[in-house]
């Protein structure tokens, strides 16, 4: 009995490892999560600038009104927009590094 629970714990403990070739494409994904990251990240930097300045131009159009107003209204409103294609590009791009490693390591394990 001691020798069968002995036995299965081994055989537990070694489909617990990872394979050298396993842990190169843990790590391979692990680095496409960061990059993704980076990417999103520093578009929500950039974003968040724009924010920032249509929200400014939003209020000083308030303060001026007629022609001035909207002409500043619709800058703000463009920055908001661009704002916005940074985020949907930034998190395009992520999600294109991390299935472009996905899939190297689909083709890696498969070999």
């Amino acid at each position: 009995m001691r020798t069968l629970t002995a036995l299965s714990i081994f055989a537990l403990a070694a489909a617990c490892q990872r394979t050298p070739q396993q842990q190169q494409n843990d790590k391979l994904r692990q680095d496409a999560q960061l990059q993704g990251a980076a990417i999103e990240s520093q578009a929500d930097t950039q974003a968040n600038q724009l924010e920032t300045k249509a929200a400014a131009l939003h209020n000083e159009a308030q303060q001026a009104g007629g022609y001035t107003g909207r002409r500043l209204n619709v800058r703000a409103d463009a920055l908001d927009k661009e704002a916005g294609l940074i985020r949907k590009q930034a998190d395009m791009q992520a999600d294109a590094v991390k299935e472009a490693a996905d899939a190297q390591a689909k083709a890696s394990e498969s070999r």
